[in-house]
């Protein structure tokens, strides 16, 4: 049997994000493992000559960087403070990729992401997580969807047809 020693859990500081932090905070505990509480600002560069210039794509990451290390902070405080073996990580880079890498660099042996996080127009734009860490990860990966296991309230256009 493999032993799980680091958990990679990537967080996106929706909703979503403390139900993550109290599953993945469970599974360390029983396991005697430690957490790599990862969050990845998307690559704006792609965009650079379609919509804006580098410039701008480059103050837009640098606020947004700032944002996601205070949101990391702030997030740690309020729902690590009793677990004191986790390491923040920010990156930037393609969320899948970045989150894959980050995880093989770090050792993680178990991946514990959520189903559904950021909704509207992030979703539209950036696809699925979730389904692309679980397609393409060679580390086990633990999901959760927190709106059918019933932390969350399910919104209308979620809900499928029986």
């Amino acid at each position: 049997m493999v032993e799980i020693r680091t958990i990679l859990v990537p967080v996106d500081f929706s909703e979503v994000a403390p139900i993550l932090a109290k599953w993945a905070k469970g599974f360390a505990k029983q396991l005697n493992a430690k957490i790599i509480l990862t969050y990845v600002l998307e690559d704006l560069s792609t965009y650079e000559g379609i919509f804006v210039d580098l410039k701008t794509l480059t103050e837009l990451e640098n606020t947004l960087y700032e944002g996601a290390k205070k949101s990391m902070e702030d997030f740690l405080k309020e729902h690590f403070s009793d677990f004191p073996d986790v390491e923040p990580v920010l990156e930037k880079g393609d969320v899948v990729e970045t989150i894959l890498r980050v995880a093989q660099e770090k050792g993680a042996d178990l991946i514990v992401i959520g189903t559904h996080g950021r909704k509207g127009l992030d979703r539209i734009l950036f696809g699925s997580v979730a389904e692309g860490v679980v397609k393409n990860s060679p580390i086990p990966v633990v999901t959760l969807n927190p709106y059918r296991a019933g932390y969350l309230k399910v919104e209308e256009e979620e809900v499928m047809p029986a």
